[in-house]
């Protein structure tokens, strides 16, 4: 009875997820679009809300799109193990279809190098060792992660601060004793424009920030929820596929010394035999020489008897 191969899809649900996400905030930007108008583009006066904003969808944007080829690519990773399981399931070369640089793929060949090596294989090295340089590709993802609810901060604090300037320009304005009632009205209408633009700022620049926060926050907790799966999918298939088809593909004799224990001495022996081989030359020589010795011997002791005995020899 065969058990058939769990297919990885994981990576899949999570793209699906993102655009479903998005679908939803653009269908709520289109529903508030004058809301949304009303904060962002009629009370404006200046350029700096428009800075700040525009400097959190910018950095929202480059980390969103790393995080989308960062998806991808753990999508294809996540195909390339499926291909791996159906290569070996039916008799194939593993390597059919994938590329060497992912994951799998450099697993696959650092068991075989290690093992046509006869080297001991340490998986826990193995799992540490992709951990760590997974963990090392973050660095951008995390700047950005950390960096978004912080623009929106400091976005917040120029707001506030131009709020007080108009602030204290209506009260500039309203303590002028001696001055023209036209013109203490238009500074207070001034003041009271600025006042209100900075307070519009910070709402829009908060807002902004937060919405960016969490929608980045959410989906970079996901890759690495996806990294961890991936992590945990390639030790198991070193563990229940990669190492016994290797295994398996080895000579009988190296694979019975394996089982045993006995691989590291292997070398031992040889050399042993090899000095064991040449002291039987060496002593079957001597034997040689040693009977043709005797054979010479022989031959004097019958010469020596035939002229004693006056005995004709075969020569005769």
């Amino acid at each position: 009875m065969t058990t058939k191969n769990p297919t990885y899809n994981y990576t899949r649900n999570i793209l699906l997820q993102m655009i479903i996400v998005f679908s939803l905030l653009a269908g709520v930007i289109v529903w508030q679009r004058h809301i949304i108008y009303q904060i962002y583009i009629a009370n404006q006066v200046n350029t700096v809300g428009w800075a700040v904003n525009g400097g959190i969808v910018l950095l929202f944007i480059c980390g969103l799109v790393e995080l989308v080829k960062r998806f991808f690519e753990y999508r294809n990773q996540e195909q390339a193990i499926n291909l791996l399981k159906t290569n070996i399931k039916n008799n194939a070369d593993p390597l059919i279809g994938i590329r060497q640089e992912y994951v799998v793929a450099q697993r696959f060949l650092t068991l075989k190098s290690l093992t046509q090596r006869r080297a001991n294989i340490n998986q826990n090295v193995l799992a540490a060792t992709l951990i760590a340089s997974e963990s090392s590709r973050n660095s951008f993802l995390k700047f950005v992660h950390n960096i978004l609810i912080l623009i929106g901060v400091f976005g917040t604090i120029i707001s506030l601060s131009i709020s007080l300037l108009g602030a204290s320009d209506i009260l500039q304005s309203g303590g002028q004793a001696g001055g023209l009632l036209g013109s203490r009205e238009a500074a207070q209408a001034s003041g009271l424009s600025t006042m209100i633009y900075g307070m519009s700022t910070a709402l829009s620049t908060t807002m902004t920030a937060i919405i960016a926060y969490l929608f980045f926050g959410y989906f970079y907790i996901k890759l690495t929820d996806t990294q961890t799966f991936l992590i945990s999918k390639i030790e198991e298939v070193t563990t229940t596929i990669l190492m016994p088809h290797l295994q398996l593909n080895q000579d009988p004799v190296v694979r019975d010394y394996v089982d045993k224990g006995a691989l590291p001495h292997l070398d031992e022996s040889a050399s042993e035999n090899q000095v064991l081989m040449a002291l039987i030359r060496e002593i079957a020589e001597r034997q040689q020489q040693a009977a043709n010795q005797n054979s010479e011997s022989m031959k004097e002791v019958v010469d020596i008897l035939q002229r004693g005995f006056r005995l004709r020899s075969d020569d005769e």
